[in-house]
């Protein structure tokens, strides 16, 4: 959304597809949203399902589903598009490849390809998965705009852009608190271990992605209505309990919010995220949880700091974005 907001700025036309929420999400905020079926994952106790997620995949090829791509692509060569942006989303960058327009992908999935790092060797199957599915979904673009938080290394290529965690406007402006809570997120609404967890805690939690409202004695349990909401709860927490989602973790070191990760397993995204958390000493990593981690981390969170983090801002992405699309609509 922050990099819609300035493209339309910009005075740019816009064609947008996505999927599932997302989709209602946009159609709210922008004209020329199409909705498109996207890749799912299926989750059982924060852990992906291979073979469950291909079916479900799998299950999306049907005449219905054909008819709605067949209309997009109509609706795409109207529009008759110059550039292509995509966020790891194989629709886009297949349609740029075959109408041979320039394509640049701003995620940071792909610091998988091309960053430095290592990792322990127990993760090195969850590696390989990754890779492939991440090379077999999205075809070659021709710039990659790769969010990387501070000390990664992106390898020096040409067409590879090192660039900062992508956040909201609202984050940038606002002022935090430090209340006695703490701001949970799951992905996952299978995870069921946590909130077993986090009943026998004598903590405050307000927790997102379960999907309900509901107070459960020291659960407070909220849908996810609108930024602002979200967004506040997260400024005033005093600390943050997540799976490894970028978006989220970056917000957290933006807010300098200590985190408690707990990566959906063979999710190997997550785990380097999670990774990072650790080895920058600001929170904590565990591939299994159980209440002494919790209650440890919420007793020493002043050991987490946060002094060597700068804060940053969207300009130098989007001043790059704009001269890659300057330099192609020459």
């Amino acid at each position: 959304k922050v990099i819609l907001d300035h493209l339309k700025k910009e005075g740019h036309k816009l064609f947008i597809v996505t999927s599932h929420k997302v989709y209602d999400y946009y159609k709210d905020n922008y004209n020329n949203v199409y909705n498109i079926e996207g890749l799912e994952l299926v989750f059982k106790k924060n852990a992906v399902l291979n073979l469950q997620s291909l079916f479900k995949n799998l299950q999306k090829i049907s005449k219905k589903s054909y008819d709605k791509f067949v209309k997009v692509r109509k609706e795409i060569d109207e529009f008759n598009p110059e550039i292509a942006i995509s966020d790891v989303e194989t629709f886009t960058s297949y349609i740029a490849n075959e109408k041979g327009i320039p394509s640049i992908s701003i995620d940071n999935q792909h610091f998988l390809v091309h960053g430095e790092y290592s990792f322990p060797e127990k993760y090195r199957l969850s590696y390989l998965k990754a890779l492939m599915i991440l090379k077999g979904i999205t075809l070659r673009s021709k710039y990659y705009l790769i969010m990387a938080l501070q000390g990664s290394k992106i390898k020096n290529k040409t067409n590879v852009f090192q660039i900062k965690p992508v956040i909201r406007e609202e984050i940038l402006n606002i002022k935090t608190k430090s209340e006695d809570y703490v701001f949970v997120y799951q992905s996952t609404k299978s995870y069921d271990k946590l909130i077993d967890i986090l009943k026998r805690i004598n903590y405050k939690f307000i927790i997102y992605g379960f999907d309900k409202d509901q107070k459960v004695g020291n659960l407070i349990f909220k849908k996810f209505r609108d930024d602002k909401t979200y967004i506040n709860d997260l400024a005033n927490s005093k600390a943050v309990i997540t799976n490894g989602g970028f978006t989220l973790i970056s917000e957290a070191v933006y807010l300098h919010k200590p985190i408690l990760v707990v990566p959906i397993k063979k999710h190997f995204e997550q785990i380097m995220n999670a990774l990072y958390v650790q080895e920058n000493k600001i929170g904590e990593f565990y591939d299994d949880l159980n209440e002494n981690h919790v209650v440890e981390f919420i007793m020493n969170l002043k050991k987490y700091k946060f002094d060597k983090f700068e804060k940053w801002d969207n300009e130098q992405t989007f001043n790059l974005l704009d001269m890659l699309i300057r330099k192609e609509l020459k």
